[in-house]
């Protein structure tokens, strides 16, 4: 089984590009002395791709991407039509996201998704919640993540 992070808003919201990774050859890896990690640069293939980062503290690992091909699998579980993959550190899922979603124009409506996907995810119960945007504090977005949920956020409720 394994889980997936979705945006689904009721119109186009900011994407957010993970920023201070690249990604190199472990050859450039060898030439630049980075210290090997679990397996020894010199066991890999000289052209094999890996991701790096000179600077840790520069690394964002929160980022937002569009996702068309998405769509499909969450028309099963949403009305919108904007639908976003995310990434987020669970550490820092609650502050990132919050920060994020206060960020956005107010009138955006939206869904936070997380999906289990695997043995018999259809007959997952998915728990929701919905929230008024105004009242919104980080702590909303403190949840589990061994299970499924919906956190919408509304604008204003109708």
């Amino acid at each position: 089984m394994s889980f997936e992070f979705f945006l689904a808003a009721d119109r186009p919201i900011p994407e957010v590009k993970q920023n201070g990774s690249e990604i190199l050859t472990v050859r450039d890896m060898i030439r630049m002395n980075v210290p090997d990690g679990p397996v020894p640069w010199k066991a890999m293939k000289e052209d094999a791709e890996v991701l790096y980062n000179r600077d840790l503290a520069d690394f964002n690992r929160f980022h937002v991407e569009s996702a068309p091909h998405a769509y499909k699998i969450m028309s099963n579980y949403t009305g919108f039509n904007h639908i976003y993959t995310f990434d987020v550190s669970q550490l820092s899922l609650a502050k990132d996201l919050y920060d994020y979603i206060n960020s956005l124009n107010n009138e955006i409506n939206l869904e936070v998704w997380h999906l289990w996907f695997g043995y018999d995810y259809e007959d997952e119960v998915i728990t929701r919640k919905t929230l008024l945007r105004s009242k919104l504090t980080p702590s909303d977005f403190e949840v589990s993540l061994n299970e499924s949920w919906c956190i919408a956020i509304k604008s204003k409720f109708v």
